[in-house]
């Protein structure tokens, strides 16, 4: 019998829950994690066991997958990293004998060359504005030439994000909703196979691809799921990024961008003139000018330090 690892607070349940109104988070999070596991597992190469190999789990979370890991599969050697520092404090104090460390939100890291024969991402490049050509170099450089990096993304088989129409023609690599909060969910990065195909497929070998189902099951929700090998070669991230010349569909994909962009804008302009047409906003303008006013003439804290130093030395004078 497998022992069970103890479970996350609710806050950091929360942050990464793909349920976040259940009534039982704990539970979501439990099945979820164990189900992803399991899809990883069924997606390694015929004969590739998990026996003394070295495994990342980029973007963890609180260890919602690797969790798992570690109870199913104890012969291999688990890392994670997240941005949140909470969930790495978290993990480092619960989940033994796991290697928690956190990134920052560019790369790199500080782990060595070919460290990994497998690399897990999921709910990770479907956030990432900029810095996806990025990390996905520095993922390249850290997992094992003979290794195994399974991703997720959102688009593949999607037809529709809430009200917004998605095409695999017109998408390429687009940003939906870029003015969301973090705490909301963050922007939403949505990629056609044609796109990840010419991009990603110059760094990747992508030998397995599956589209998402636009019902939404678990353990995916939607999502697709990439299985890839690593290609031989130097790479930049202007090879990443540069369009392929004799792909039309990437100018739709810009066009579409652009179109994107110009609706956000106007959905934040609504936002503002809601607020700035409000009785309440108007009213407390007056407070809002007097905190400015307040934090404009406040010392800073290198002022303050200074003023203690200064004063600490002329005590000592005295």
């Amino acid at each position: 019998m497998t022992r069970r690892a103890p479970l996350p607070p609710e806050v950091l349940i929360r942050r990464v829950g793909w349920d976040l109104h259940s009534r039982h988070p704990a539970e979501v999070y439990e099945e979820r994690g164990r189900e992803q596991w399991r899809l990883v597992k069924s997606l390694l190469p015929q004969g590739w066991t998990l026996e003394g190999r070295r495994v990342l789990d980029f973007g963890s979370g609180a260890g919602r997958i690797v969790r798992h890991a570690l109870a199913e599969e104890p012969g291999a050697d688990y890392w994670a990293c997240d941005i949140d520092a909470r969930s790495i404090a978290w993990m480092q104090a619960h989940l033994s004998p796991l290697h928690a460390f956190q990134a920052d939100e560019w790369p790199p890291t500080h782990l060595a060359d070919g460290q990994f024969d497998l690399i897990f991402a999921f709910s990770v490049f479907t956030h990432l504005v900029d810095s996806w050509s990025a990390w996905l170099l520095e993922l390249r450089r850290i997992l094992a030439a003979d290794g195994v990096m399974i991703v997720t993304v959102f688009g593949p088989g999607i037809s529709m994000h809430g009200d917004i129409p998605v095409s695999e023609d017109k998408t390429g690599m687009n940003l939906l909703a870029p003015g969301t909060e973090w705490d909301a969910g963050g922007p939403m990065i949505v990629h056609s196979e044609w796109w990840l195909r010419a991009h990603w497929g110059r760094a990747f070998e992508i030998t397995d691809l599956r589209r998402g189902n636009p019902a939404g099951a678990p353990p995916l929700l939607g999502q697709s799921i990439l299985v890839m090998r690593k290609r031989p070669g130097s790479l930049t991230r202007a090879d990443l990024e540069r369009a392929s010349p004799n792909e039309p569909r990437e100018l739709a994909a810009a066009q579409q961008n652009i179109a994107t962009l110009r609706h956000e804008v106007e959905r934040l302009g609504g936002i503002v003139r809601v607020y700035a047409t409000s009785r309440s906003w108007r009213l407390t303008a007056p407070l809002r000018a007097i905190a400015r006013l307040v934090r404009a003439h406040r010392p800073s804290k290198s002022h303050v330090r200074a003023t203690e130093v200064t004063s600490a030395r002329s005590s000592g004078h005295q």
